[in-house]
């Protein structure tokens, strides 16, 4: 009597299979968590609507950077948007999962735009910081604490523009590689 064989052992992942499942659950995580942001901020958008924020402030006296009127006026758009967004990260992270190769492209395209947008944004810091400083009236700012408070927001800039642009210079080398690693021929042959 023969005794009985154990089933063969599964056949160990590849590297490039496993760098693919965690990079897809990875990222499964971080649609998920873009999801439900996009729809907490859809809903502040929504009850914005009901509360005249810039009303407010002009009838408080203080002026109102265009960068903030423009925002108020497309700030419904913009949230639907980053939910569209959201929802086209979260099936491209899904197809990565399943090795489909829509989701491969669709995930480098996702990498190389986020890249892009973080360079992109960094003049915005500016007008930022311009728009916080010209809501401040001009008697305050020629006063000694407006002048400590100009150093502060001039402190504040630097260090802003400094930390984004090493930011986004990470992500985008974190970026690069990633698309190097997706676009290997053991790493492409998985797809189908």
């Amino acid at each position: 009597m023969k005794p009985p064989q154990l089933p063969p052992l599964p056949a160990k992942p590849s590297a490039a299979a496993s760098f693919i499942a965690v990079t897809a659950k990875l990222s499964l995580v971080i649609a998920a968590m873009a999801l439900a942001w996009s729809l907490l901020q859809l809903l502040v958008a929504a009850l914005m609507g009901r509360m005249d924020i810039l009303r407010t402030m002009q009838d408080e006296g203080l002026p109102v950077p265009p960068g903030m009127l423009w925002l108020s006026e497309h700030v419904l758009s913009l949230s639907v948007l980053g939910l569209l967004l959201s929802i086209a990260f979260l099936a491209v992270s899904w197809a990565l999962l399943r090795h489909r190769e829509w989701g491969r492209i669709g995930f480098i395209v996702f990498l190389v735009l986020v890249a892009l947008a973080n360079f992109a944004f960094l003049p915005l810091i500016h007008s930022m910081f311009d728009s916080m400083q010209a809501m401040v009236p001009a008697e305050f700012l020629n006063s000694p604490q407006g002048l400590e408070m100009r150093v502060q927001l001039r402190v504040g800039l630097w260090t802003s523009l400094i930390t984004s642009a090493v930011t986004a210079l990470a992500l985008a080398v974190l970026h690069g590689w990633l698309v190097i690693k997706l676009s290997r021929p053991d790493v492409r042959a998985l797809f189908r």
